[in-house]
């Protein structure tokens, strides 16, 4: 089973294969991969379809439930 990505994309390889960008974090210190990388590497971004947006935090919540009163 494969496990969610916290990302709203995913790399595609030439060959059609689909990987997470979480694979990528240990050879980029971290971060995702830059526009020439993916050039470099002849991958390109698509669009997660199971992505879905985190909530917002409790205290802007809050926020806004104050300045609606």
């Amino acid at each position: 089973m494969i496990r969610e990505s916290k990302y709203s994309f995913l790399y595609q390889a030439a060959d059609g294969s689909i990987m997470r960008p979480e694979s990528f974090l240990n050879i980029n210190k971290g971060r995702t991969l830059s526009a020439s990388q993916l050039r470099a590497l002849g991958i390109t971004k698509v669009k997660n379809e199971s992505y879905k947006q985190q909530a917002t935090s409790v205290k802007l919540t809050q926020r806004q439930t104050k300045n609606n009163e």
